[in-house]
């Protein structure tokens, strides 16, 4: 997609020098001679830079320059005059122009100024969309390096779009930002929105943008998220939660990548990622009718499944430590370790938020932790370990069904020795043994490690 200048200058000479030499660059060039010209042009076409001549018959630039920021806030207006005094420059900044040129200038040199202006656009985006979002997956286990691996394959093939799965808290947001971040796609802007939190009648003017009158209250016209997110990523959290309509709208932009505006007539085409998340199973979702079957074909061309962090007790000792040295910069802390046997009850722990959760009982040890040592107060406090036990969903692929039995096992017991401040006898009564059985069952299974 062709970045789009606007001419605005009562010289021909200079209109025509302009369109053929900015064409020739890779841009979409369109000129006009007067302001009302120049504005209707705006208007129409949605430039992203503005050549604005200060002396025009009969009107100065600089008072337009408002008016055409108003069509839309982040054009960029380079002014050139022929007349041009440092007063002036001064005021045309002020005023919110870009940059103040005099002529005769060099066109190459005009070139790095437009380049100059669309490269911090794209940062700027960038920067609000995603200032102080991790970037890094956190473990070592099994289930960890296998979603590291799947990261390098997407990031080398940043044009597949991509559902995430898995609960609440177990990291979608910091997988998808690994992958922009890796990609070909980082130096462009990576954008989320959350599906869930936007009314219904208000996430396709989010998602798609609106022109001016569109309905009351517009008045202006706004790009949406797809438009903002040019050249990046588009990460929809809880895709579960789109209602049907705006589903329908999805699944033709995901074929065609280009969209109109609420209240536009004009195709605008994009080139972005989609990666999709959500912690439902669509599956169940398509079955009762609230979730598309031919919008989750299209976005599961590529899947990754994030494991709740009870089936990966590996990356616990890990994500802690983590955590621990986070929050000890954060608080102005000297923490020096976490006392084994509290990473031994981390390990038990069911762990409901995933590591959501692990991070907030984290921030709050390490708060109100007055030693070397962390010790933390016993994590059946906190209220999470009482979650039911899970089931693995099969539709993900087949599993082991003498190694889920064992493993189920394995948790009620870590889960009642939890509860019970690692007494053996009191386990052993909330599941129903002896503590005898219990106690053969945890050698067995190893179940303290």
């Amino acid at each position: 997609m062709k970045e789009r200048v606007l001419v605005i200058d009562d010289e021909s000479l200079i209109r025509i020098s302009l369109e053929a030499g900015l064409s020739d660059m890779g841009y979409e060039v369109a000129t006009a001679g007067t302001i009302a010209q120049g504005l209707a042009a705006a208007e129409r076409m949605r430039p992203n830079v503005i050549l604005l001549d200060n002396r025009l018959e009969g009107d100065v630039g600089t008072d337009y320059i408002e008016a055409l920021r108003h069509l839309d806030e982040e054009v960029r207006i380079i002014m050139i005059t022929a007349y041009g005094t440092v007063a002036q420059a001064v005021e045309a900044i002020r005023r919110g122009a870009y940059d103040f040129v005099q002529k005769p200038f060099d066109l190459d040199e005009l070139n790095l100024i437009i380049r100059r202006s669309l490269d911090e656009l794209k940062k700027d985006r960038s920067l609000k969309a995603v200032k102080g979002k991790q970037r890094e997956l956190i473990g070592n286990s099994p289930a960890t390096e296998e979603i590291r691996s799947q990261i390098r394959l997407l990031a080398r093939n940043d044009n597949v779009d991509l559902l995430i799965r898995g609960e609440t808290g177990t990291g979608k947001e910091v997988v998808v930002n690994m992958i922009h971040y890796t990609s070909a796609r980082q130096a462009g802007p990576m954008v989320k929105i959350n599906c869930s939190a936007i009314p219904e009648n208000l996430l396709e003017a989010e998602l798609f943008g609106y022109e001016k009158g569109a309905f009351t209250g517009a008045v202006k016209t706004k790009k949406g998220l797809f438009e903002l997110a040019h050249g990046g990523t588009v990460f929809l959290d809880e895709i579960g939660e789109m209602p049907l309509a705006m589903q329908a709208k999805l699944l033709t932009f995901l074929e065609d990548r280009c969209f109109k505006r609420v209240g536009g007539l004009t195709d605008i085409p994009v080139d972005v990622r989609v990666v999709a998340a959500t912690n439902r199973r669509l599956e169940d979702e398509i079955a009762k009718g609230t979730f598309r079957e031919d919008l989750f074909y299209r976005l599961n061309v590529m899947q990754i499944f994030i494991p709740p962090l009870r089936e990966r007790v590996e990356d616990i000792p890990v994500i802690a430590d983590y955590y621990l040295r986070h929050f000890n910069q954060k608080f102005s802390k000297e923490i020096e370790a976490i006392d084994l046997a509290y990473l031994g009850e981390m390990r038990r722990y069911y762990w409901k938020g995933n590591v959501r959760e692990l991070r907030n009982v984290l921030e709050r040890e390490v708060l109100f932790c007055e030693g070397k040592t962390l010790r933390g107060a016993p994590l059946a406090a906190f209220g999470g370990g009482g979650a039911p036990l899970g089931v693995k969903d099969l539709s993900l692929g087949p599993i082991d069904l003498e190694a889920e039995t064992v493993a189920f096992q394995r948790a009620y017991i870590r889960r009642a020795l939890a509860l019970s401040g690692e007494n053996s006898t009191a386990a052993a009564e909330l599941l129903g043994i002896s503590r005898f059985t219990l106690k053969r069952r945890m050698e067995d299974e190893d179940v303290r490690n």
